[in-house]
């Protein structure tokens, strides 16, 4: 299996880019963990389930991968990282995955690594990249996980650190609408739950239910199951808030 590993890490590196060279590394690892895991379990499996499971590892690979060159080229939006962004970066890995010590002091590694690399980062080559081989909703996680990381830093985020991110929105192929919703999780804004929702204060009834229920389907956490159960956790939170914006326009409506 290791050197199924290794392949994937090929593959993925000739579609990413510079990011391959930094980042293939942990991708044939990980891929090699899940797959040992699935072994270890003493299950048999047939063609069909071996290639299932083998789907979702690689799945979570890309994220991953994706999601610490992407978050770097954020910090650097201004040329500049500071110590505490990169030091957020390592802490939201080791409080919100489970991995293992090893595990996490491989990923400390890669990004420390990617850092070092950060001019060779190509944002539209690996966000094009990742928009040709994921779906919407984990492309909606990868969004709300790049906020989330960048206002762990004390210092918050940054103006060009935010026009990067609403960059990487469209080159994700999501939308300005998809956006402003996550945004307006992580900024104290006036009518938040509207915002939150995607709609006009002013807006229908019709309407705020027709955008709740979008949302609600788009970000409901078991769209992200191929990803792996540490991000169905953090795709909860998203979904939890739209709920809760929801209820609270609904009881100031009186609806």
């Amino acid at each position: 299996m290791a050197f199924k590993g290794k392949l994937i890490g090929a593959l993925l590196g000739s579609f990413a880019g510079p990011m391959g060279t930094i980042l293939g590394g942990v991708i044939g690892h990980f891929f090699d963990m899940a797959s040992n895991e699935r072994r270890s379990s003493g299950a048999f499996f047939s063609h069909a389930d071996t290639a299932r499971v083998d789907r979702v590892s690689t799945a979570q690979l890309n994220f991953l991968s994706s999601l610490i060159g992407l978050s770097i080229a954020v910090a650097n939006a201004d040329g500049h990282v500071r110590t505490s962004q990169i030091s957020a970066l390592r802490s939201f890995f080791r409080e919100n995955f489970p991995y293992s010590e090893d595990d996490q002091q491989l990923i400390r590694q890669i990004i420390d690594e990617t850092f070092r690399n950060r001019s060779r980062l190509n944002v539209a080559g690996l966000c094009g990249y990742y928009r040709s081989i994921s779906v919407l909703t984990d492309r909606l996680l990868l969004l709300r996980l790049l906020f989330k990381i960048a206002v762990a830093d004390n210092l918050g985020i940054d103006p060009r650190e935010e026009a990067l991110i609403r960059k990487i929105t469209s080159l994700l192929g999501l939308s300005e609408y998809h956006f402003k919703s996550v945004q307006a999780e992580f900024s104290r804004v006036e009518k938040r739950a509207y915002q939150i929702l995607g709609v006009d204060p002013r807006a229908s009834e019709a309407e705020i239910r027709s955008a709740y229920r979008k949302l609600a389907s788009e970000h409901h956490p078991d769209r992200v199951a191929n990803l792996g159960e540490e991000f169905v956790k953090v795709a909860e939170e998203k979904f939890k808030l739209i709920n809760e914006a929801y209820e609270e326009i609904r009881r100031e409506r009186g609806f």
